[in-house]
């Protein structure tokens, strides 16, 4: 018997092998080929030749801080949409989230083109100025990322005991509004980074949106230097993604820390009082 068990674990841990470096293969292999094509010049070999041409062009500083801008924003309009309204569900309608999660997911049925050819339809007559706006992607930004950022808080908001918590907060004679700030929001910390970080990574990437409402973003940009010098596009491609890659290693491995941290320590709700 004990022979059959390490003949299945052995198995487990070849099939667990192989599905790794098949997924590191799948990853890796597309970021070694934009970087041997991105960060090379025929007959000169490695150059960064390309991808200062592209830096110096003039839409690459302000299409890059646009793109920023518009992550943050719709990271701050995520976070007022849903921390409250999931924390008012988990507290006094818990009937309702399964519905609240079954409409969270309709973003990823809706296609971005029907969805933006619905408010060309609206707001074309109501505020026909509010398209015009870069910053009316933010919105449809934040119905882009609803699924993920939804499912993010809500496993954040399931993970810690909310009720007790609040009625521990009002008996040390804390209002909703200092408890929301002073226990709720701490305790979804990692949650928070969790949904920011997936947020973000969405935004700086999506090109759909922002083309068929005529703005001008970062991928955008990289779509059309790409039409003229595609090395460079593949040079910033791989740029961005392992910058944010980075980036996302950093936060989370801080964030799990701070977690690791704290974990064997009770809520301090003293502070509250």
């Amino acid at each position: 018997m004990s022979g059959t068990s390490r003949i299945g674990t052995g198995s487990r841990s070849i099939v667990q092998g192989i599905v790794l470096v098949t997924a590191g293969l799948l990853f890796a292999v597309p970021l070694v080929a934009s970087a041997s094509f991105g960060f090379t010049l025929p007959e000169q070999g490695l150059s960064l030749e390309p991808i200062r041409d592209a830096v110096a062009d003039s839409g690459f500083a302000p299409q890059v801080l646009q793109s920023l801008t518009l992550a943050l924003l719709t990271i701050v309009a995520s976070f007022a949409l849903l921390i409250p309204t999931l924390v008012w569900l988990h507290l006094r309608a818990r009937r309702w989230l399964p519905l609240a999660e079954a409409l969270s997911v309709i973003p990823f049925v809706v296609p971005a083109v029907a969805l933006v050819n619905g408010a060309n339809l609206a707001f074309r007559v109501t505020t026909p100025g509010f398209l015009t706006s870069v910053y009316s992607l933010v919105p449809f930004y934040v119905i882009l990322t609803l699924p993920l950022v939804y499912r993010a808080l809500d496993a954040g908001l399931r993970a810690i005991d909310l009720r007790t918590l609040c009625m521990a907060s009002a008996s040390l004679g804390s209002g909703p509004v200092r408890t929301f700030f002073s226990i709720i929001l701490p305790n979804l910390r990692a949650a928070l980074l969790t949904a920011a970080l997936l947020s973000f990574t969405m935004v700086l990437g999506e090109y759909v949106l922002a083309t068929l409402l005529l703005h001008s973003t970062f991928p955008v940009f990289l779509v059309q230097i790409g039409q003229d010098r595609p090395r460079a596009a593949a040079g910033l491609s791989l740029i961005t993604i392992v910058g944010t890659w980075l980036v996302l290693s950093a936060l989370t491995g801080r964030g799990l820390s701070k977690h690791r941290t704290s974990l064997p320590r009770s809520p301090d709700l003293r502070t509250a009082s």
